[in-house]
């Protein structure tokens, strides 16, 4: 890990969200139309209405106090959960603009002038709506209105089958000492050493997960499930817009694969069946509908990775993934959007972790599919110092054929770990509650190694999420010589558990020299800077300072300047999101730090387009 990677790789954020405040629109001058060229045709007479977002100018604030009591407010209205979950992944400020509400009066006015909101984005300030025509064209006109653009599309990671999936049955007591208390699931956790690390006292107690998925039938039932603490107002299916994750009756077929992953990370009948964390709370969030391969799939994600940080979880795990959509020509993913921060999925799962939430995603299951070049999808590109994207191995410990391969576009390596993938026994979503199964995919992989994090955030309360990966990479099978196929290997959750970090968080901007910023955060490319003031404490000894730029994965970006400072003083400089030939910056999240008197301060800025 490089030596900036600890401060840096949690927090990875690449959004197009908030504007100035409301009379300040930039952009087209109001009047001119916003729409992405990508609707072009959906303009046209005749044409089928379309998903697309609108993105709003801003969030309403009408000016910087008005701004400062919003934000005050979003912060005294954190549950106590999400509140600890920040203050220990050192989240700073605690809240930010992405916390801020959509202006309820914008999302108004598109319903009174007849479209039809189903999807909502705090984070990307924006909503979903289908036009198309003359009405997709009013909407690009309207001066509230930043950006039109195509909803993004989802596909599930399919299960793969090797050798043929099993018909469902019924797992027997065995007598053996192994098998006391895990039955059958034994053998795929003692491959991670998982085990050992509940015998020293960690199931994941008290950590909550959230698992995004296509649906949760049974989870009352069956015997591995109904013991899981999933409390009120815990469960929601953001495709029909109701509580409940099941439907057993019109649709059972589409709501299973969630509850064998959910099996997989929290399950637990003893002498049966173990999940790798079975003592932990989960969320159920249903994003994702098998019956087709529609845009309205990635609001749903995005809408339940914001449900999964306002409600304080912990973790997100989730085997859902994006890349080919043969439904919707023109909107495929491609190789050289495999860049940890162009699509829209990999987007919030960035803003996710930059709250303070791990998130465990499967790497996908196209190692052999040549249209994606056997590649990642999204969010498995973004920066695994943030997201963990996990491969699939069979029982020997070899990587299987059809585990996705890396690297990103940009070099990085993925996926991240890997785990058993082949074979892997299930919970079966059926009105047996006996019943399992065995399936294979990275969908059953990336659940076992989530639930292993669950346990290691247990035991280092601590920790934030960077060390938490941190722990599981340094000491994986492969942790000396990761490569494009496996990663940093195999984990195990006993060496994790034993993990000595170098230093537990970065410093924050605490001692006698300090970085403080003024001015707008996020700040636009290119328009008003971002102010900086380095102060030295007046009993304090005369110090040399310096102030870099860096991005999310470590890299220097631009030098701010070094100089001297004299006690009971402070230095101005200013930054326009630019490198050092002027040029803008890529949307992302980005830190300044300040090296000066033995100390190191740092301050994120959040730079859009």
């Amino acid at each position: 890990m490089r030596p900036h990677a600890l401060l840096l790789g949690t927090l990875i954020v690449s959004l197009v969200a908030a504007g100035p405040s409301r009379g300040t629109v930039t952009g087209p001058p109001v009047g001119a139309s916003r729409l992405d060229p990508r609707l072009a045709q959906a303009v046209l007479p005749g044409a089928e209405p379309v998903a697309v977002w609108v993105e709003f100018v801003d969030k309403g604030e009408q000016g910087p106090a008005d701004l400062a009591e919003r934000l005050a407010a979003a912060e005294r209205g954190l549950t106590p959960e999400n509140r600890h979950r920040r203050e220990k992944a050192h989240v700073q400020p605690l809240v930010d603009y992405l916390d801020l509400p959509l202006e309820a009066s914008y999302v108004r006015a598109l319903e009174d002038a007849g479209y039809a909101v189903y999807g909502r984005s705090r984070w990307f300030n924006r909503v979903a709506v289908h036009a198309s025509g003359a009405a997709l064209e009013r909407l690009g006109l309207l001066g509230f209105v930043r950006r039109v653009a195509p909803v993004e599309l989802a596909m599930p990671r399919v299960r793969e089958p090797v050798g043929g999936a099993e018909k469902p049955f019924r797992v027997p007591s065995l007598p053996t000492a192994a098998q006391v208390l895990y039955g059958m699931s034994f053998t795929q956790l003692q491959r991670l050493n998982i085990p050992a690390v509940h015998d020293s006292g960690y199931i994941g107690t008290g950590v909550n997960v959230c698992m995004l998925d296509d649906g949760f039938n049974w989870y009352r039932k069956h015997e591995a499930l109904r013991t899981i603490p999933v409390g009120l107002g815990r469960t929601f299916d953001f495709i029909r817009g109701i509580p409940s994750v099941q439907d057993t009756v019109d649709f059972p077929e589409y709501f299973q694969h969630g509850t064998m992953t959910l099996s997989q990370l929290a399950g637990r009948a003893s002498s049966r069946y173990m999940g790798s964390a079975p003592g932990c709370n989960v969320l159920l969030g249903r994003t994702e509908d098998d019956a087709s391969e529609k845009p309205i799939e990635m609001v749903f994600w995005t809408q339940g990775a914001e449900w999964a940080d306002s409600l304080g979880a912990d973790l997100i795990s989730s085997s859902l993934g994006y890349n080919l959509f043969p439904d919707s020509l023109g909107h495929d993913l491609t190789y050289a959007m495999l860049d940890g921060h162009t699509a829209i999925v990999t987007r919030a799962a960035e803003i996710a972790a930059a709250k303070g939430i791990l998130v465990v995603v499967s790497a996908g299951n196209d190692g052999q599919n040549r249209n994606v070049g056997y590649k990642v999808g999204a969010p498995a590109d973004a920066n695994g110092d943030s997201v963990l994207a996990i491969g699939a191995l069979d029982s020997l410990g070899v990587r299987i054929y059809f585990s996705s391969k890396g690297p990103t576009v940009d070099g990085r390596i993925k996926p991240d770990l890997s785990a058993q993938g082949v074979a892997n026994l299930l919970a079966y979503p059926s009105s047996d509650p006996n019943a399992y199964t065995r399936q294979s995919g990275t969908s059953f992989s990336a659940p076992l190694v989530a639930g292993l994090a669950a346990c290691l955030i247990q035991a280092r309360p601590t920790w934030p999420p960077v060390l938490i990966i941190q722990a599981l990479k340094g000491t994986a099978s492969r942790a000396s010589s990761p490569d494009t196929l496996v990663g940093w290997g195999l984990p195990d959750g006993l060496a994790a558990l034993r993990y000595v970090p170098d230093s537990l968080h970065a410093p924050g901007l605490t001692g006698p020299l300090a970085l403080a910023l003024s001015g707008p955060n996020p700040l636009r490319a290119g328009g008003t800077p971002v102010r900086l003031r380095i102060s030295l404490g007046a009993d304090a000894p005369p110090a040399g300072y310096h102030v870099r730029v860096f991005d999310a994965s470590g890299r220097a970006v631009r030098d701010l300047g070094a100089g001297s400072i004299a006690p009971g003083s402070a230095s101005d400089l200013s930054w326009r999101g630019d490198d050092a030939s002027g040029r803008p910056l890529v949307p992302g999240l980005y830190f300044i730090l300040l090296d000066g008197a033995g100390r190191r301060s740092a301050a994120k800025v959040i730079v859009l387009r």
